[in-house]
């Protein structure tokens, strides 16, 4: 859904052709001003729950229609609510989704590969050949830095395989409702979030004992409640977009 928008000059990593690449720093988060929802795993439930507001999406995963389950960052096409690219931290809140600190990197599927390739962002300005980390020894080795973010991306790809399983096991259940909600600015006016899919309580109420005692025990339950509980974090994200309008007004004046 993101990923467009995050990898601009997407490049398979080659242990020949880029034996001399280095990484200068840590992941660049400024590189998420673009995007206003981003996957998220049912790992980060938890933690994300205490500041962003978690959603479901239908979406393509290998030509097949999927849930996935995102966070909102932003209530507009384009725009990050998080981001402040121009302060010295350009990431406003404590909890970074794995789905942004993986870059530049990610695993893709490419044609003429029988295993998923490693991909980087070629845009990137924090690749060089000269400083930093290198990537690769003069054999065409990984070095530890790359294996750390091999050992990342392993973990990745295998909660989003976990977090799909979960997702079909809600979609199966029906327990999902189109999501529409209001949430006001201070100066009065009305803020509408949609587009968006939710967990429908009342569906949920409904369940069987059987059915509540199995979400319960594989831990979607726990994970349906996170996602619940973060839905109040909209007036809050509601605040960050008066506050962003406010500072865009007084940049005119």
């Amino acid at each position: 859904m993101t990923q467009y928008a995050l990898y601009r000059e997407p490049t398979p990593l080659d242990s020949t052709a880029h034996r001399q690449l280095r990484l200068t720093g840590g992941p660049d988060l400024s590189v998420a001003s673009r995007i206003h929802a981003c996957f998220l795993a049912v790992a980060e439930f938890m933690p994300a729950s205490r500041e962003f507001v978690i959603a479901f999406v239908r979406d393509q995963v290998d030509g097949r229609a999927q849930v996935q389950p995102i966070v909102i960052l932003g209530v507009s096409e384009g725009e990050n609510l998080f981001v402040q690219a121009a302060s010295g931290s350009p990431w406003e809140a404590a909890y970074v989704p794995a789905y942004l600190r993986r870059y530049p990197f990610w695993t893709a599927t490419v044609e003429g590969l029988a295993a998923p390739a490693v991909m980087f962002d070629q845009w990137w300005k924090g690749f060089s050949t000269t400083q930093g980390e290198r990537l690769y020894d003069d054999a065409g080795q990984p070095t530890a830095r790359l294996n750390d973010v091999l050992g990342f991306l392993e973990q990745f790809d295998g909660e989003a395989t976990r977090t799909l399983l979960a997702c079909t096991r809600i979609a199966e259940l029906e327990l999902l409702r189109e999501m529409s909600a209001n949430a006001t600015l201070p100066d009065g006016r009305t803020l509408t979030l949609g587009g968006f899919l939710v967990i429908d309580e009342k569906k949920l109420q409904d369940l069987p004992d059987a059915q509540v005692i199995e979400l319960h025990r594989n831990g979607i339950l726990s994970l349906i409640y996170a996602h619940l509980n973060s839905l109040g974090n909209l007036q809050t994200l509601a605040e960050r977009k008066a506050r962003r309008m406010g500072a865009a007004a007084s940049a005119a004046n």
